[in-house]
C-alpha cells in the first residue's frame, strides 16, 4: 500500500495544484480552456498513437482484458436501466448518473499506470482506453438523446461523435499501425514522444482546474449512486470477471486500475451540449476525484 500511495501521490498532487492555481494563479479561464484543448486534441492523442503503435503487446492477454473492462461497464449500465424508475431521479439528472458511472478519466489512468507498472503498463492503459472510451461515448450519446430528446440518436449521430473524438481516432490509428505490423518510424516516434511528454502533466493540471466545489449543493442521492457504481462496483465487477476469463498479471492490474478511475471531464461537455444536468455532472466529477484518492489505492493494492 505504501508503494501504491507513493506512486499515486504525484498524480493527485498535480490535480490539487491545478485546483489551487485556477483561482489564484496567472492563468485565466481562457488560458485553462486553451491548455485543456491542446492537451485533448494534440498531446494525449500523440501519446496514444505512440504507445499503441510502437509497443509489442503480443505477450499480454488483450482479449480477456478488453472483455472484462467492457463487460463491467455494460453490467452497470444494465443495472441503471433496470432501477431507473425506482430511483425517482429526473431524466436529465439520470443521464449524468449514467455518464458518471461508466466513463473514465484517461489522464489519471495513464499517469498512474507509468509509475505503478512501467512502460508496458502505460501501453496497456492505452489498450484500456481503446476498449472502453468508444463504448462510453456511444452509451452517453444514446442515453442523453433517448432520455431527454424525442428519440435516440441514429447511427449517423453516434458515428459523427466517434469520428470527432481525437482520443478514439488516435486509438484507431495506433491499433492499425500495430496490427498491420507497420509500427512507427523512429523520426515519427521521436516527434510523438516530444508531444507526449507534456500530455500527462498538463492534463492533470487541467483536471484540477476543472473541479467545481461550489457545484456540490444538492442531488446527493444521484451523486452517491453514480459515484459508488463508478468507484466501487465497476472495478469490483472487472475483478470478478477476470477469474473466469483467465485474466492475470499486469493486464489484470491495469484493467482494474482503469475501471476504478473517476469519470472523464468530457461528460460535462456532453451534458451541457445535449441537455443533461450539467450542474449535477460537475458535482459528480468533483466528488469522484476526491473519493478516488481513497478508493483507487485500495483497488490497486487489492490486485497487487
Amino acid at each position: 500500500m505504501t508503494a501504491t500511495l507513493s506512486a499515486l501521490a504525484p498524480v493527485f498532487g498535480l490535480i490539487l495544484l491545478g485546483a489551487v492555481l485556477r483561482p489564484i494563479g496567472p492563468i485565466g479561464e481562457d488560458g485553462w480552456r486553451a491548455l485543456e484543448q491542446i492537451t485533448y486534441w494534440l498531446l494525449l492523442p500523440a501519446l496514444l498513437v505512440l504507445k499503441l503503435g510502437g509497443t509489442d503487446l503480443s505477450a499480454y492477454e488483450i482479449g480477456p482484458m478488453v472483455t472484462a473492462m467492457a463487460g463491467a461497464v455494460l453490467i452497470v449500465t444494465a443495472f441503471l436501466v433496470l432501477v431507473r424508475r425506482s430511483t425517482g431521479i429526473a431524466a436529465p439528472a439520470y443521464t449524468s448518473v449514467i455518464q458518471g458511472a461508466i466513463r473514465q478519466n484517461t489522464y489519471i489512468g495513464i499517469a498512474a499506470a507509468g509509475p505503478l507498472y512501467g512502460p508496458d503498463g502505460v501501453a496497456l492503459a492505452a489498450v484500456g482506453i481503446a476498449a472502453v472510451i468508444p463504448l462510453g461515448n456511444v452509451l452517453a450519446v444514446w442515453f442523453l438523446t433517448r432520455m431527454i430528446g424525442d428519440r435516440p440518436a441514429g447511427l449517423g449521430v453516434v458515428l459523427k461523435s466517434m469520428v470527432r473524438n481525437p482520443i478514439i481516432v488516435a486509438c484507431a490509428v495506433g491499433i492499425a499501425l500495430n496490427a498491420g505490423g507497420i509500427g512507427l518510424h523512429p523520426l515519427l516516434a521521436d516527434g510523438l514522444d516530444l508531444l507526449a511528454r507534456g500530455a500527462l502533466a498538463l492534463g492533470l493540471l487541467a483536471v484540477g482546474a476543472g473541479l467545481r466545489w461550489t457545484a456540490i449543493r444538492s442531488g446527493w442521492t444521484a451523486l452517491l449512486l453514480s459515484n459508488l457504481l463508478k468507484l466501487v462496483a465497476v472495478p469490483a465487477l472487472t475483478l470478478a470477471l477476470a477469474g473466469p476469463l483467465g485474466l492475470s498479471g499486469v493486464a489484470l492490474q491495469v484493467a482494474v486500475l482503469f475501471n476504478a478511475l473517476p469519470s472523464s471531464a468530457s461528460t460535462y461537455v456532453f451534458a451541457r451540449a445535449l441537455g443533461g444536468d450539467h450542474a449535477l455532472m460537475a458535482a459528480i466529477l468533483t466528488t469522484q476525484v476526491a473519493m478516488a484518492a481513497v478508493t483507487l489505492p485500495l483497488f490497486i493494492a487489492l490486485v497487487g
